[in-house]
């Protein structure tokens, strides 16, 4: 069983590149392996994308995967205080336990904090069931960043106690960063900890020579060096953050522009991106983007910088890392995303820049522009050979086939 909690596995985006896509070359590469998808998205989000129920639950089908949907009432955030644990339980242990017995599961892989908290809870009334914890991002210093608590409060000394005892009793814990991996070694040194980053199918973004031209013709960009920014604005990636870098990164390169594509509203970025003094014929906001896949290789560099002084920032490895470098785009990374820019500097597939220097920013930029084939074309091989679908689900696989193994003895 994969265990998805809050998350919409009828939202476009982020559920379908990173965990039924995955699942669905988990099953392709294991004909013996059989999924059930249990998801329990807040409710209000559920209806939001309701109309995209048939067209998912077919998919599904199609690939291998029994996908069941159970909305649940929102009580809380999906940063949860200590008040909302008990509502959301009793909301998902039922199901959870009535599915692992109708489908007789010998494992369960949560999907990040919350789904891990129920499985937790299931072994700590004796269900006897494999635990992988994906972690995904580290859960209660996000709720920090958030300002849903400080590290003084009761609620975050629970979960702090809470993940800890998940990481400990956990069969496998997964993080998707080298960051991530030293941080629940930190924290239980005794928790078997496997670093997988996000997957991605590089095939989904390759375009012809022929079809660039045409999609960079058609957004107008034919002649400009396009910075590429892909995903939402928050606390962790402030727009305003975003259009200031842009602005600088622009003084140093000819023709330059600004793509941005997200499903956040669009109005603060291009409100920040003004304030600056960058003219609207130099930037465009694709707002909710049908074919990500197919944007993002328009563009020749991407952004993939956090906000300043944000607490994760050296811990995580986002999912638009991935989409960038399948699309063979530079990355432009700062040096405090440590889980990223050693894989830059190591791999020769973009620039670390210091974004408080104008003169590395200049020297960098400059770089970009000279030597940028050479990182399009090692993005594109570490894409291939280190972030494909096929690459992470063998590793999975791998998780799987040693809690089987451990579950028989």
């Amino acid at each position: 069983m994969y265990l998805i909690s809050r998350e919409n596995a009828l939202e476009p985006g982020v559920i379908k590149s990173q965990a039924l896509d995955l699942i669905g070359q988990i099953l392709k590469q294991n004909k013996s392996v059989e999924v059930t998808v249990l998801n329990f998205p807040s409710i209000n989000r559920f209806l939001k994308y309701i109309g995209n129920y048939g067209k998912v639950k077919e998919y599904c089908r199609n690939i291998g995967i029994k996908l069941i949907v159970i909305p649940i009432f929102p009580i809380g955030r999906s940063i949860m205080p200590l008040w909302a644990m008990p509502f959301f339980l009793v909301q998902v242990i039922p199901w959870v336990l009535f599915f692992v017995v109708r489908y007789r599961i010998n494992i369960i892989h949560a999907r990040a904090y919350l789904s891990a908290l129920a499985v937790w809870f299931l072994r700590k009334i004796g269900i006897k069931v494999g635990f992988i914890f994906d972690m995904r991002a580290p859960y209660i210093l996000e709720g920090i960043i958030h300002k849903r608590w400080q590290k003084s409060d009761f609620d975050y000394r629970v979960w702090e106690g809470l993940e800890r005892e998940m990481f400990s009793s956990a069969d496998a814990v997964v993080s998707q960063a080298t960051g991530m991996t030293d941080y629940a070694r930190d924290i239980s040194p005794t928790a078997a900890v496997s670093y997988i980053p996000n997957c991605i199918d590089p095939k989904l973004y390759e375009l012809t020579i022929k079809e660039r031209e045409t999609g960079r013709n058609t957004l107008g960009i034919a002649d400009r060096f396009v910075f590429v920014y892909s995903g939402s604005f928050g606390d962790l990636h402030p727009p305003g953050f975003i259009a200031d870098l842009y602005s600088e990164f622009r003084k140093y390169v000819p023709r330059p522009y600004f793509l941005v594509v997200t499903y956040s509203d669009p109005a603060e970025i291009t409100q920040s991106l003004l304030n600056l003094g960058v003219p609207k014929h130099e930037f465009k906001v694709l707002h909710h983007p049908p074919t990500l896949e197919k944007i993002l290789p328009l563009g020749d560099a991407g952004i993939g910088t956090m906000g300043r002084d944000i607490l994760t920032t050296s811990l995580v490895l986002s999912v638009k890392v991935a989409e960038y470098l399948a699309a063979g785009l530079p990355l432009i990374v700062p040096p405090e995303m440590k889980s990223v820019s050693g894989i830059v500097e190591n791999e020769n597939c973009g620039v670390v820049i210091d974004s408080f220097d104008r003169n590395d920013i200049r020297v960098k930029m400059r770089k970009l522009v000279k030597e940028r084939e050479t990182f399009k074309k090692n993005a594109l091989k570490l894409a291939k050979d280190y972030f494909s679908v096929k690459v992470c689900a063998r590793k999975y696989l791998e998780i799987y086939d040693e809690l089987t193994q451990k579950n028989k003895s």
